[in-house]
């Protein structure tokens, strides 16, 4: 029935709002920017990408076999050490994540063998938000796991401090949720962890 909708034009169009480029490389230089889609596009959106890149990047971890499934408790570990120290407009995540001695930020896209994660954020309804990735062939599970990282670096200089707050409660929540059981390698928890994360923090309920 999927296909069929598709098919006949009868899905509803989503409205594409942000979208992050990771670059990276051999030597584990990280670099981020970002594109607006939106004319009225908010700071909120930048936390939503962040909280919806973690999801899907532990989900494509997850749903990857054994082997990946190591690498996505390596990330939920590093991110239990973010939100251990507590995360403010001028911290260092890769510090915080004890990756400071294998992974840097730089000022320009790295050239040793680069390649780039690409996540894009989607409009579905005033409580819920939807993401696409394009994963390079030649990114390495580490360079998934750092990416996020990177990532979440990068929406830091966008985010007004009032959501500093939100993203970290609702990093949080989300891993709550994996904690008390929620699947991160299952399909229905994808979209509705993060976006239930989000609204939890905001609305305090």
């Amino acid at each position: 029935m999927g296909i069929l909708k598709k098919i006949l034009g009868l899905e509803p169009q989503l409205t594409k709002l942000l979208s992050a480029r990771i670059a990276t490389d051999e030597d584990h230089k990280y670099f981020v920017s970002f594109s607006k889609h939106h004319p009225q596009l908010q700071s909120p959106e930048f936390v939503r990408l962040v909280l919806h890149y973690y999801a899907k990047t532990l989900f494509n971890l997850g749903s990857s076999g054994p082997e990946m499934m190591q690498s996505a408790s390596i990330l939920l570990e590093m991110m239990r050490s973010v939100l251990a120290q507590g995360i403010e407009k001028s911290s260092d995540v890769f510090l915080y994540a004890d990756i400071n001695d294998v992974a840097t930020i730089v000022a320009a896209p790295p050239r040793n063998i680069p390649r780039e994660f690409i996540a894009t954020l989607y409009f579905v309804d005033t409580k819920r938000r939807h993401i696409t990735t394009d994963i390079p062939r030649n990114g390495y599970a580490q360079h998934m796991v750092f990416s996020v990282m990177a990532l979440l670096q990068g929406a830091l200089e966008k985010i007004d401090q009032p959501f500093i707050r939100v993203l970290n409660e609702s990093l949080e929540k989300m891993n709550d949720a994996y904690d008390s059981g929620q699947s991160f390698s299952n399909l229905q928890g994808l979209a509705a962890v993060p976006n239930a994360a989000f609204i939890s923090a905001v609305t305090g309920v």
